[in-house]
C-alpha cells in the first residue's frame, strides 16, 4: 500500500483543535453503549489482519482503512495516559504485537494563570497532542502497508486475540477493539473453526456454533464487560455474499455478546 500521499492530509489534523468529534457510520449495532469518565485514560486495542485472505493495496480498503484508522486515533487520543497497542492476527497473533504507543500530553498547570497564559497554554496543548495523533497515525500505517511474507500468512487466528483483550480488560479499564479483518477465521486444530472450509450456511448455525465455541472460553475470559468491538470488514457494499458471507459477521457477534463484551458493531 503506498501511503505517502496521506502527508498532506494528515498535516492538516495539526491545524484542528479538539479533533474528538469524529464519528463514524456503523450497522447492526449489538448490546447497549457505555461511557467511559472523561478524565479516564482509554486504551484501544488494533489488531490488523495479516493473513494472505486480506487485500490491503485494493483502492477501497486502503481508503477505508486509513480513514478509520485516523478517526479512531483522533477519537481515542485525547490526553497524557491514552494508549493503542497494535496486534497483527495471523497464524500467531498471540505473539502479534507490534505497537504500543501512549499519549505523553498533558496540559500544564494553569492556576494563577492570566486569560492570555491559559489561552495559549491550551493553543499548545492541542497543537502538541495533533501532532502526536499524527506520529501515532503514521506508525499504524506503516504497520497497514507492510506485507507479512512469512509462512504465518497462511492461517488466521482471531479467537488468540481475547489473550491481549483479557489481558487488558481485568485491569478493570473499559477498552475499544478494532478488528481490521475480514475475520475468517481458519485454523485446522479439530477444536477450532476454518471458515474457509467449513463456513457456517446459516444465521442459526453460526449462533449455534457461536454460543459452543463462547462456552468453552467464558471461565477464561470473565472481565469482557467494559469492552466494546468494532469489525471493520474490507468488502465493498455491494461485494456478493458468498465473498462477504453474513453467517460469518453473525458468529462473531453472537461469539462476542456470549462472552459479555458491551457492544459488538460492524463498521461501513
Amino acid at each position: 500500500m503506498k501511503i505517502y500521499w496521506l502527508t498532506f492530509a494528515l498535516l492538516g489534523l495539526l491545524m484542528a483543535c479538539g479533533g474528538d468529534n469524529s464519528e463514524q457510520n456503523t450497522q447492526q449495532e449489538t448490546g447497549t453503549s457505555e461511557s467511559a469518565p472523561a478524565s479516564r485514560p482509554k486504551h484501544t486495542l488494533v489488531f490488523l489482519d495479516k493473513s494472505l485472505s486480506v487485500n490491503e493495496d485494493a483502492a477501497y480498503v486502503e481508503k477505508k482503512y486509513t480513514k478509520v484508522l485516523t478517526d479512531l486515533v483522533q477519537k481515542d487520543i485525547s490526553g497524557a495516559g491514552d494508549k493503542i497497542e497494535v496486534w497483527l492476527m495471523h497464524e500467531n497473533t498471540a505473539k502479534g504485537k507490534a505497537l504500543e504507543l501512549t499519549s505523553r500530553t498533558a496540559l500544564e498547570a494553569t492556576e494563577g494563570m492570566s486569560q492570555t497564559d491559559v489561552e495559549a497554554a491550551q493553543t499548545n496543548y492541542d497543537f502538541s497532542l495533533q501532532k502526536e495523533r499524527l506520529n501515532f497515525t503514521q506508525q499504524i500505517l506503516s504497520q497497514l502497508a507492510t506485507p507479512n511474507e512469512s509462512r504465518s500468512n497462511k492461517q488466521t487466528d482471531i479467537q488468540a486475540s481475547l489473550q491481549a483483550i483479557g489481558a487488558v480488560a481485568s485491569k478493570g479499564e473499559p477498552v475499544e477493539v478494532y478488528y481490521f479483518s475480514d475475520m475468517v477465521e481458519s485454523m485446522p486444530q479439530k477444536s477450532r473453526r476454518d471458515f474457509h472450509h467449513t463456513p457456517p450456511k446459516t444465521t442459526a448455525q453460526a449462533d449455534e456454533w457461536a454460543k459452543a465455541d463462547a462456552l468453552g472460553l467464558k471461565s477464561q475470559y470473565p472481565n469482557l464487560t467494559g469492552v466494546a468491538v468494532h469489525m471493520v470488514l474490507p468488502f465493498e457494499p455491494t461485494t456478493s455474499s458468498k465473498i462477504n458471507n453474513p453467517n460469518i459477521t453473525q458468529y462473531w457477534k453472537t461469539f462476542f455478546t456470549e462472552l459479555g463484551v458491551k457492544r459488538v458493531t460492524e463498521e461501513i
